[in-house]
């Protein structure tokens, strides 16, 4: 977002305040509908990226969320597949009844659903087994500096290990250099 100085603010200043004030959806809707518009002007020019969104807990416990999804997707005539929608894994609630269904549904309509920020959590593995996730966004932690770092390679090599037994894809968070992507690309 940027301010009326012209200031561009990022999701740190702007998420803290929209969950403080009870606008944490509106956010998220509007956010979404943004992306799923860009994504329907590339699917319009031949391109079949796929788009990755993040919602929050508080969202997924929303009943619209949804419908809301749904509205979005039918509006812009964007395929369900391209969309992933991320959940952070530290932030899943330990009451996970509301959450379960509006993810389940998501999951239905055809959308991808990511794990973010994993192995930063208490209880990754509960999570996976809980949760219909179809991809494991590997937390920057366990990947920036990897090729030299004997324990964080050893998780970030596990974790792709992992997602690939069982059936998810995996996506590493901060790849800065040549051979952390070297490692990567060795990863599959």
């Amino acid at each position: 977002w940027e301010t009326p100085e012209g200031q561009l603010l990022g999701p740190g200043a702007v998420v803290p305040v929209a969950e403080r004030s009870g606008l944490m959806f509106e956010l998220t809707q509007a956010i979404f509908r943004i992306a799923m518009n860009q994504l329907s002007q590339w699917c319009g020019l031949g391109y079949r990226w796929k788009v990755s969104c993040n919602f929050s807990v508080s969202d997924l416990t929303e009943p619209r969320v949804v419908s809301v999804l749904d509205d979005a997707l039918t509006a812009t005539s964007v395929p369900a597949e391209l969309v992933i929608l991320e959940v952070t894994e530290s932030k899943l609630p330990e009451d996970v009844a509301s959450v379960m269904s509006s993810l389940t549904r998501m999951r239905l309509k055809g959308c991808g659903i990511s794990i973010d920020d994993f192995g930063t959590g208490f209880s990754s593995m509960e999570q996976l087994r809980r949760f219909p996730f179809t991809e494991l966004k590997i937390d920057r932690a366990f990947v920036n500096g990897a090729h030299a770092k004997p324990s964080a390679r050893a998780i970030f090599e596990s974790s792709v290990d992992l997602a690939r037994r069982l059936g998810m894809s995996s996506v590493a968070e901060g790849v800065e250099d040549e051979a952390d992507l070297a490692l990567c690309r060795a990863l599959g």
